[in-house]
């Protein structure tokens, strides 16, 4: 299990206020950071720059599609996963998505699994995502999830690549009330401008302090994943 280090609760929390009001595309928005490292300056940022640099999209077919979404914190990543999924081209899910569309009845155009979502989580993860996965379950052609779940359960397969975690893991830490954002930026060191001040000025105030065992990526939770 991961531990937070001292300080880490105030990047907790801003993370949880960012992600939670999803922040409008306007016209003439600068996508700089998506695209180059040194223009993040914040988790979540750093989370979306990651996803795009890990699905290997260019500049050039991904910049032009932005503008059309309308919340592009929680709406790209969803683009990004179910064009990987179903072999699209990123701008034929987000005129799916332009139109108004739920995530729902856009993984059934494409023919996309909810399968997909639950990857790495054969147990019950708790809140937020508990009832998602019990409905999924009990039901997996009926089951129909919320924009919310959806969303969210896709940051939790992106991230748990990202930072090299099993899915489920993932899933518990949001529950623990840590976003996506956050544990990938926390794993990855936050090695963009101003993340590695953060990591310096924390660290150095607990370098004292004793921490117990590292999470085991390969450790003891067989039966969680």
């Amino acid at each position: 299990m991961m531990r937070l280090r001292a300080g880490s609760l105030a990047g907790v929390f801003v993370a949880l206020v960012l992600w939670a009001v999803p922040i409008p595309a306007r016209a003439g928005a600068s996508f700089d950071f998506l695209f180059n490292m040194d223009r993040v300056s914040n988790d979540n940022q750093y989370f979306l720059n990651v996803a795009v640099s890990n699905y290997g999209y260019d500049r050039v077919v991904l910049e032009p599609v932005l503008p059309r979404l309308r919340y592009v914190e929680a709406d790209l990543p969803v683009v990004l996963f179910l064009a990987d999924e179903c072999g699209r081209p990123p701008g034929y899910i987000v005129d799916l998505r332009a139109r108004g569309l739920s995530w729902a009845v856009i993984f059934n155009r494409v023919d996309v699994p909810y399968d997909r979502l639950f990857v790495g989580i054969r147990n019950d993860p708790g809140p937020p995502y508990g009832n998602a996965w019990g409905h999924w379950r009990r039901d997996r052609r009926g089951v129909r999830l919320s924009d919310s779940d959806i969303s969210g359960l896709v940051q939790v397969q992106i991230g748990s690549r990202a930072a090299r975690m099993r899915p489920y893991e993932m899933a518990r830490a949001r529950g623990q009330g840590r976003p996506v954002a956050f544990v990938v930026a926390e794993e990855r060191g936050r090695p963009y401008h101003g993340g590695r001040r953060w990591n310096d000025e924390h660290e150095g105030r607990g370098r004292h302090k004793e921490h117990g065992p590292h999470r085991d990526h390969h450790g003891n939770h067989d039966n969680h994943d």
